[in-house]
């Protein structure tokens, strides 16, 4: 849980550091508080005066050992030799631990190119210092060795080195990739440290065996392989339980870290008590297994008492012991912006910074708020007023000395007229229209396909004014008035689907094209609106909470929730107690938490006394929630059933006939719910699941069969027609972000196919005792390639599984595989769902060019399900793959990060740009005008189609013949500039406008003329679109003014009222414009 009120911790800290230059250790209550802490402290320092000491990541008496990146991150401080003062951030449970004494880490030699050195020597010298000979070199604390190459990977190193030897004499220092084991950059030295944090040599092997035999006289090693592993000279998982019986002391972290000034979190001494009743419990738990005798906590860890005997004169940081008089102590805790700018506009502070890392939010923040953009990596001095910077910041924070307020994006919720995601949701095709690039292919709205050709200065009859250029066919340029941005969208993300030729500004074919397009449309959004009206006029039950039994069932979920799990529930529950059928996604990656949530959802239709619905896509699916099912509700009285295609046929017709006398509460299935048989006359809840797998008419079929469902679409990745929805307004969302605890991001790889490449990534999970996914889609090649890997590695274990097989080969297959029985996995997609195999931490997707984005995020979730580091590996067979299929996987490796789902939905939606978002019917319209104007066409569709929906003018034109645009010299980019008038454009209250006028102040200084008359107009045009006035212009001592012919009645009133009484001033012309006098 981040805190708020420690708001102020980091930059104390970097004060304190400049004050008395000596290094600073700050103790947080957790590493979530810890690792905020250390990247709040680079708004004020540089990396190389920040350090933060992470958690293992790992429970006490685990099984399992710390992730390599988190070693190699805490060796990089432990053999730290820069003397210069820092800050080190670290937590609470880092103090239990027992490291190895101080002296163990320090680095002992460097060496360099040309150094005498012998390559016998230099193997000794490894070995000695804890490195492990492998046959190659993937992980810290290895080495290996060819002829006159050695390989080694010291944990201080991002990447492993290779040295190479000719006669006594280091010849050549290289780093490499351990994935492709090919050179990376060449070096001039290295130095040597210990490879692990055990000395695994003949020293350390005989203390480790003495105390241990000593410790545990009662065991037999023999029967120990933890003790067999570590005394064969293998660092086996988990061999964190036995570190102190390497060494005759051990040393506390408060000793690794003596010469620095330690300062700890307020109120710290609960978390060492609570962390110290953890130690015990998992004690507790853990010590029943003979095979793997364990060591009291006090032998393991440093105990309560220990600590905060350690702890007992650390400092609380405070602002008193700093001695800095620029601080301000009357600035309280600010959340949010409203009260930041007015304390800016008062004098009270000097600088607003706002904050994300987030690609997408960033993004999303400079097009919603054109700020001072601040590259924090170089610099760290901010302009008085508002700056941007890309940083990862998730609470406001004050720095007292310079008296800025730092504020996170999610200030955004609150102070903007709607949320950041729902901005982008609502405004998808916005968003693409303005991201285009010069030569990229764009829409206009009236004239067609052309390519951008940048901004462009025009003067006409003394008025300049800026242009956006597009060139058409014959080398026809067409000028449109920046305030005319909205009618261009970029044509496709996906340049391969670029097929038609340049439109021509002289031609009528355009027009036919976007006139059978928006026919389309204007159909398509009739059907749309006839399923969703049948269901908005239909009056589905309510199905309200009884609150003692849920309270009852939710007691009986073993974790904690979320935070997106409670908002998410309580926003589910609210949907079903109302008579308007629930229409919600349910959007979280594998693992967030989407089941539990389905099951209160159903428990609460059925305990209303209605059936629930589970529809899934496969059986293998449909099985996994048959169980989780029957186990989580098996204290409640409830019938569950499951119909797939393997269900008898006898068993088949009993579970029809029951689930239509109400016999049974639950049905879980996969297509076979389609069946005619089924009555859904009282079902109350139906639950999608895994929807992006079903086609829209599937899902059609039980909402038109039944239009009063409450429907619940659960998915990792939503498809972009159901985006669409979302965005639309015609689908409510629910989003799960955090990701489960101890969950590591999955290592993703693009490689071309080669032999050592699979061999290498197939040796190395199994060398770690896990086992192998590997997924070839071609059911006849599959029989081959398990043929190809047993030459390859012999004696591999593999085992085959794809859905021509029967029900009982499969599940033969499946059962010894989730066993351990078999190392390699082949398969199809039919493992894409329903499988959970922890030990499974490595998969290979041959020819992954030829799978989509979706599925290929859905696929490498089958691995990293659980504290072990996954990795997938993305295999192409030769570079020269389609665009677009280099396009969709460059997007899986670069949106790598837990719980990217939902961004990889986004992405597609991009990238597929044609009639898969919107049905097939569709495809050629959208491909002909390009999906931005599609979406437009569509939304303009359903509101025209929609009563309840009002139209508004889009824009005013207004023509004063003044130079009314942003000079480059104001704002010399041209993407900036078009950016702001895109944001202009898109203002639809006063308020937004002061709001970006203030911003643009801030980021380029005071108005000039003609960005003072740009701002006027807007400001004219948002009174005018509310008054029905489409057109203003002046000419001499005249305006003119052109109204809607669909005025309200008030304003035509008020017009008339104002003719009557004003007509030496105002007039009304034939054509209906009002004409004013001045």
């Amino acid at each position: 849980m981040i805190k708020q009120e420690n708001h102020i911790t980091a930059s104390l800290l970097a004060d304190r550091l400049k004050v008395k230059d000596k290094s600073i250790c700050y103790v947080a209550s957790t590493n979530a508080e810890a690792l905020m802490i250390s990247k709040e402290l680079s708004l004020y320092l540089h990396n190389n005066q920040i350090q933060y000491f992470p958690e293992k990541e790992i429970l006490p008496y685990d099984h399992f050992s710390s992730p390599e990146s988190i070693i190699k991150n805490r060796f990089s401080i432990l053999n730290e030799t820069n003397k210069n003062s820092k800050i080190l951030i670290t937590s609470v449970k880092n103090l239990f631990e027992r490291f190895p004494p101080k002296k163990f880490f320090k680095s002992l030699k460097s060496y360099s190119i040309n150094d005498q050195l012998s390559l016998s020597d230099f193997k000794e010298l490894l070995t000695d210092n804890c490195f492990i000979n492998n046959d190659y070199v993937d992980g810290i604390n290895q080495f290996s060795s060819r002829g006159g190459v050695v390989d080694f990977w010291p944990p201080i190193y991002q990447s492993p080195i290779r040295i190479e030897f000719f006669d006594q004499t280091i010849e050549s220092i290289r780093m490499f990739d351990p994935s492709s084991q090919l050179t990376i950059k060449k070096i001039d030295e290295f130095s040597i440290t210990t490879g692990s944090y055990l000395p695994m040599n003949d020293v350390g092997l005989k203390t480790f065996r003495d105390k241990w035999r000593d410790y545990f006289s009662n065991y037999d090693e023999r029967t120990c392989d933890l003790f067999q592993d570590l005394n064969n000279n293998h660092l086996a998982e988990g061999y964190e339980v036995y570190l102190p019986l390497f060494f005759n002391e051990t040393n506390s972290f408060y000793e690794i870290f003596s010469h620095y000034e330690f300062f700890i979190e307020e109120g710290i001494n609960k978390y060492i008590a609570s962390y110290w009743n953890e130690i015990n419990q998992r004690y507790t738990d853990e010590n029943i297994d003979s095979s793997r005798p364990l060591l009291h906590p006090k032998d393991l860890f440093f105990t309560k008492n220990e600590i905060n005997n350690i702890t007992f004169n650390w400092k609380l940081l405070n602002s008193e012991m700093l001695d800095i008089t620029a601080v301000n102590k009357d600035i309280g805790f600010i959340d949010n912006l409203a009260l930041a700018t007015d304390m800016l506009c008062n004098g009270v502070i000097d600088k607003i910074v706002i904050s994300t890392l987030i690609p997408s939010q960033y993004e999303a923040l400079k097009n919603e708020v054109n700020l001072t953009e601040i590259d924090i990596k170089t610099d760290k001095i901010f302009r008085n007023g508002v700056n941007i910077i890309n940083l990862d910041i998730f609470r406001p924070l004050i720095n007292l000395s310079s008296k800025t307020i730092f504020l996170h994006r999610e200030f955004f919720e609150n102070d903007l007229p709607a949320n950041i995601l729902e901005k982008q949701n609502q405004n998808i095709s916005i968003d693409t229209r303005i991201n285009f690039d010069f030569n990229d292919y764009v829409i206009h709205e009236n004239y067609g396909l052309g390519i951008y050709q940048g901004l462009e200065t025009v003067e006409t009859n003394k008025i300049t004014s800026e242009y956006l250029k597009i060139m058409y066919a014959n080398n026809e340029n067409l000028y449109v008035p920046l305030a005319k941005t909205f009618l261009i969208s970029k044509y496709h993300k996906n340049s391969e689907k670029i097929t038609a030729s340049l439109d021509s500004l002289s031609s009528n074919k355009w027009s036919q094209k976007k006139k059978r397009a928006e026919k389309r449309a204007y159909d398509h959004a009739a059907e749309i609106l006839d399923i969703e009206s049948r269901r908005q006029s239909s009056y589905a039950p309510s199905l309200k909470v009884d609150k003692s039994s849920y309270e009852e069932f939710i007691q009986e979920f073993p974790y904690k929730e979320t935070d997106d799990q409670n908002i998410a529930i309580e926003a589910i529950k609210k949907d079903l107690a109302l008579i308007k059928p629930m229409n919600r996604l349910l959007c979280g990656d594998v693992g967030f938490g989407k089941t539990e949530i389905a099951m209160r959802a159903a428990f609460i239709c059925v305990n209303a006394n209605k059936q629930a619905v589970i529809l899934a896509p496969s059986t293998v699916l449909v099985s996994q929630h048959y169980q989780s099912f029957i186990d989580r509700f098996k204290k409640f009285g409830i019938n569950i059933q499951a119909l797939n295609r393997y269900t008898k046929s006898t068993n088949k017709n009993k579970y029809i006939n029951d689930f239509n006398d109400k016999k049974i509460d639950i049905l879980i299935g996969t297509h076979a719910l389609f069946n005619n048989s089924l009555n859904y006359k009282d079902i109350g809840l139906l639950i999608i699941d895994e929807e992006h797998r079903f086609g829209t008419k599937q899902k059609d079929i039980i909402k038109s069969k039944k239009p009063d469902v409450h429907i619940l679409y659960l998915s990792a990745t939503p498809i972009p027609r159901t985006m669409n929805f979302i965005f639309a307004g015609l689908k409510d969302f629910s989003f799960l972000h955090t990701p489960p605890v101890n969950r590591l991001s999955i290592k993703s790889f693009l490689r071309i196919e080669n032999d050592n490449l699979i061999s290498e990534a197939i040796t190395r999970e199994i060398s770690r005792n896990g086992q192998c996914f590997i997924i070839q889609n071609d059911i006849k090649k599959l029989i081959f390639l398990k043929e190809h890997l047993l030459r390859l590695i012999p004696n591999l274990s593999i085992g085959i599984a794809h859905g021509q097989l029967n029900k009982s080969e499969i599940t033969k297959t499946m059962n010894l595989f989730q066993l351990g029985k078999i190392d390699v996995l082949l398969c199809t997609t039919i493992v894409e769902m329903g499988l959970d195999i922890p030990n499974a931490n490595t998969m290979i997707i041959l020819d992954s060019y030829n799978f989509g984005l979706a599925q290929l995020h859905q696929l490498r979730g089958r691995v990293g399900r659980s504290d072990k580091q996954g990795y997938c590996y993305f295999i192409i067979p030769t570079p020269d793959i389609p665009k677009s299929a280099k396009e969709r996987l460059d997007s899986i490796i670069r949106l790598s990060d837990l719980g990217a789902g939902f961004f990889i939905a986004q992405e597609d939606l991009e990238l597929r740009g044609g009639g898969e978002i919107l049905g097939n019917k569709q495809s050629g319209h959208i491909d002909s005008i390009g999906i931005s104007l599609y979406l437009s066409m569509l939304k303009t569709a359903i509101s025209d189609n929609n009563t309840e929906s009002k139209t508004s003018l889009k824009s005013i034109e207004i023509n004063f013949y003044d130079n009314a645009y942003i000079p480059e010299k104001y704002l010399p980019s041209p993407t900036e500039r078009l950016k702001i008038y895109r944001r202009i454009n898109e203002i639809d209250s006063n308020e937004e406008l002061i709001k970006l006028k203030i911003e643009l102040i801030d980021r380029c200084g005071k108005f000039i003329e003609e960005v003072s008359a740009l701002f006027k107009n807007a400001e004219l045009n948002l009174k005018s679109s509310k008054l029905g006035i489409q057109k203003i212009s002046s000419h001499y001592e005249k305006t003119f003014i052109q109204f809607s012919s669909k005025l309200d009645d008030a304003v035509l009133d008020k017009i008339l009222i104002t003719l009557r009484n004003g007509h030496d001033i105002y007039q009304m012309d034939q054509s209906g414009k009002m004409i004013i006098k001045t």
